[in-house]
């Protein structure tokens, strides 16, 4: 995994050879009865192994364009593997501990020295990025939000609750801290810190900008009572306060709180800050708050 994932060499030798141990792996979980690695019941070999999976199944797809986890009732190459997938899914211990395919991608490049990109992983990433979603229809994190594998290649979290609760959550973690994550967001348009880091969503010495942090705390709480009541009930609250940013802010001020918020979009981590339902909630309602500024600036 981590030589096709890493290396500029010859892609079609190391995929091969990613696949012999894959099979590998998929004949021990056929031999056992599964769906784990010993059987029925889940041991320390299921744990040595999850996090090593579950890297797997996000960055490949992520850089190179190889799907491991298939849609339910898809025909996969390694079916057990995907049974695997969905008993440790069912347990609490792991729904906790599970984090998405973004956060992986944007965590494992400095961790590993880089990654390597190949033309087949584009749709992916773009997808898992937020930006565009496999069927080309709109962006993965804009509202209404879409089935998992279709917005991004990534399965729906179904066990993670209803868009409800995700919503519940996302704000429930927005409002515990909402001092510091204002003051966070204003990075976006502060000062890059010193020493530059290599992890690229990583800069602990950044230096936010003061002058944006009251315009964003006013956009974050309109962001929450969106997500708890609905945009169509706040998209009047919201557009009157892009409009006021704007107007009263400049442009400077404007772009600044454009990049603050997109800051904190790119930012949201599973599952250090929520589970992927709320993020996905999060990520997608900061992106209905820039579109209100974005409009508002080019009116």
């Amino acid at each position: 995994w981590m030589y096709w994932l890493t290396s500029n060499g010859d892609s079609q030798r190391l995929r091969q050879n990613f696949e012999m141990v894959l099979q590998d792996v998929e004949n021990a979980l056929e031999a056992s009865g599964g769906p784990f690695f010993m059987g029925k019941t889940i041991t320390i070999v299921d744990l040595m192994f999850a996090p090593f999976l579950e890297r797997m199944a996000a960055s490949l797809l992520f850089f190179k364009g190889y799907m491991m986890r298939v849609p339910k009732g898809t025909k996969s190459q390694c079916p057990n593997l995907n049974k695997w997938f969905d008993a440790m899914e069912t347990l609490d211990s792991y729904q906790l501990t599970k984090s998405d395919y973004y956060t992986h991608c944007w965590d494992l490049p400095p961790q590993l020295g880089g990654c390597t990109y190949e033309e087949g992983g584009e749709p992916y990433e773009n997808a898992i990025n937020g930006l565009r979603s496999l069927d080309g229809k709109q962006g993965s994190w804009e509202l209404p939000l879409r089935d998992g594998f279709v917005s991004s290649g990534e399965p729906d979290w179904d066990w993670a609750g209803d868009e409800n609760a995700a919503r519940r959550e996302a704000v429930e973690r927005l409002s515990f801290n909402h001092e510091a994550i204002v003051k966070f967001a204003a990075r976006g348009a502060g000062r890059k810190g010193m020493p530059p880091y290599m992890a690229a969503l990583a800069d602990p010495n950044a230096v936010p900008n003061e002058a944006v942090q009251t315009g964003i705390d006013s956009i974050l709480r309109v962001v929450c009572m969106a997500l708890l009541e609905g945009t169509d009930n706040h998209d009047t609250t919201m557009d009157k306060l892009a409009v006021t940013v704007v107007k009263e802010g400049g442009s400077d001020y404007t772009d600044g709180i454009i990049a603050s918020l997109s800051y904190l979009r790119e930012r949201v981590g599973v599952p250090r800050d929520m589970k992927l339902h709320a993020a996905r909630q999060l990520r997608a309602h900061l992106n209905w708050a820039i579109s209100k500024v974005l409009t508002a600036q080019e009116s």
